[in-house]
């Protein structure tokens, strides 16, 4: 049987789709003056959000970062800087990455990240007590404009922190002109389209208003934006207060989309604090839910202590959403460190992990200059003790026996078996470039705002693992010629048995005391010694010049190799 012409014609491409979709929403707007002023709003909030995110990242230089991971020393103490961090920033995403870089890097443990995350949440909730009690009642527009013009101009002619506030005014003129048109697209649309129909009274509809409270934060990636659809569409009247409580619930649970993101390229650390965070919002929820009348009467009685009036729904819905976060932290408080020991069973960590590769490098860190910058620093001191093994290995001389303890000269003059010392090159293949590659790698998607320090800082920690594989390709050609003459009747045995004592003194001091000044005096003095040395055993041919200049060669690559492990001075103030 044929095929009908039409079955045959190819699925229409995805571009095709989406530009027929935007057609069709561009008509529908174009037709609903009152559709497109509400889609406005909506996009010009979320815009003013990234902006105001922007700028604070910019304008904290390091101080949001050091902030929070100061707080995590007790339970109370997290959630209480938690919740004042996220009322500050207006952002419980940008709080929620950092503390799930901060696990991921191994700065806080896992039981002080969930309770700051508890505090995001219940900080999260001032942004409903500002646009019902300011942002509902004040003709905002009127302070946008001047905002919006000192935001763009500064933008474009400032630099450095004064372009972060130009930035952080222009996001907050984007967030006060997108609830201006919200206010402005529900009033139009009030006699069009009423919601009170779909508030009946079965036991299903709340979970389908929760449901819709999720699914709109999920597409927004905003709470916020949520939140004031929700209090603008109450406010008209478009919308009956016991489904708005319940859409506000279902915007507690959408937030955790952000986090579970952010968990997909995180380490197992990070993915840890996402469960978590996923866990406290829908049992929060679900109690919520459960308890949603009770909750409601409870918000009548503590709205009439505080001085609310009956008819204040949007400042009730702002108690509620604020008092059912609250009795989530209170009923999950005392299991905090249960659900981490549970979390951790449920996620554990790669049984085995590949030596050469990165445990601190996660996409979550590269959310804040902060987190990016302490990333990079852990990675760094891994590859620099990595290369420092490797150089032990470089100069014949166990690495316990140079790093572990000031070196005995024995150790240096014992027997060498050259099979027992691998190749530098084929172990900085193995364990140094991979780590490298991905500690570069990572610097190079570093695309958030940074302060000058942090700046300097990032710029050193490149340079010095540049150096690092310098200072590794340096011992790779020193080792060949130490296995060379490893024999105990080498004419060179000796003078090389000193060099690799100075060079051993040189890592034990960089290794742990990196700070103490003229960290090559020691090979300095070898050098001294040995030039005179070669002179007289020339003279007496005790050594013939392939030996000698072989000699000299080794004493540079030696030197050179300490140059390049030396920090560099620093500039004077």
């Amino acid at each position: 049987m044929p095929v009908p012409a039409a079955a045959r014609l190819p699925a229409p491409p995805r571009r095709v789709l989406e530009a027929l979709g935007l057609a069709a929403a561009a008509a529908l707007l174009v037709a609903r003056l009152d559709l497109a002023t509400l889609a406005a709003g909506l996009g010009l909030f979320l815009w003013g959000m990234t902006h105001l995110e922007d700028a604070i990242k910019r304008l904290s230089g390091g101080t949001l970062n050091r902030w929070l991971h100061a707080a995590t020393s007790g339970p109370l103490r997290a959630i209480g800087v938690g919740a004042v961090a996220t009322a500050l920033v207006q952002s419980s995403s940008l709080v929620t990455l950092l503390a799930m870089s901060f696990v991921g890097a191994g700065l806080v443990a896992l039981p002080g990240a969930i309770a700051l995350i508890f505090g995001a949440n219940l900080g999260t909730t001032t942004g409903a007590w500002l646009i019902a009690g300011f942002g509902l009642k004040v003709d905002l527009a009127r302070y946008a404009m001047p905002l919006l013009a000192l935001g763009l101009i500064g933008g474009r002619v400032l630099q450095g922190t004064r372009a972060g506030i130009a930035a952080l005014l222009l996001g907050v003129g984007l967030l006060f002109l997108g609830i201006d048109f919200m206010k402005l697209g529900f009033e139009a649309w009030q006699d069009g389209l009423r919601l009170d129909g779909l508030a009946g009274e079965r036991f299903w509809h709340w979970p389908l208003f929760v449901l819709f409270g999720v699914a709109a934060t999920v597409v927004m990636q905003s709470s916020h934006a949520t939140l004031l659809i929700i209090l603008a569409a109450l406010a008209s009247g478009q919308l009956p207060y016991l489904p708005a409580l319940a859409v506000a619930i279902g915007a507690n649970i959408g937030t955790t989309v952000t986090a579970l993101m952010g968990a997909l390229g995180a380490s197992s650390a990070g993915r840890r604090l996402a469960g978590a965070h996923l866990v406290f919002n829908l049992i929060t929820a679900c109690v919520a839910l459960a308890l949603l009348m009770p909750l409601a009467w409870l918000v009548d009685v503590l709205g009439g202590a505080i001085g609310l009036g009956e008819t204040a729904w949007t400042l009730k819905l702002a108690l509620f959403h604020t008092l059912f976060n609250g009795l989530g932290i209170l009923l999950l408080l005392p299991f905090i460190p249960r659900l981490a020991g549970l979390l951790e069973r449920w996620l554990p960590d790669p049984a085995r992990r590949d030596p050469a590769q990165a445990r601190y490098l996660d996409d979550t860190a590269l959310a804040h200059a902060d987190t990016a910058l302490t990333a990079i620093e852990q990675e760094a001191r891994r590859l620099e003790r990595r290369a420092y093994h490797l150089l032990c290995a470089a100069i014949l001389m166990p690495s316990a026996e140079v790093i572990g303890h000031p070196p005995d000269r024995a150790v240096a003059r014992a027997p060498i078996e050259p099979d027992d010392w691998p190749s530098v090159n084929a172990r900085y293949h193995e364990r140094i470039k991979p780590l490298l590659a991905e500690i570069l790698g990572f610097y190079a998607r570093i695309d958030v705002p940074l302060t000058e320090a942090q700046e300097a800082r990032l710029t050193a920690l490149y340079e010095r693992s540049l150096r690092l594989v310098e200072a590794v390709r340096f011992g790779e050609v020193l080792q060949r010629s130490l296995l060379r003459h490893a024999a105990p009747d080498s004419p060179l045995r000796e003078a090389h048995d000193d060099l690799r004592m100075a060079v051993a003194e040189g890592l034990n001091h960089l290794a742990n005391a990196p700070d103490i000044p003229h960290i090559g005096a020691a090979l300095e003095e070898v050098r001294r010694h040995w030039q005179h040395e070669l002179a007289e055993r020339l003279r007496r041919q005790r050594l013939d010049a392939w030996q000698a200049s072989s000699l000299m060669n080794d004493l540079h690559q030696a030197s050179r190799l300490l140059e390049a492990l030396t920090p560099p001075p620093e500039p004077p103030a």
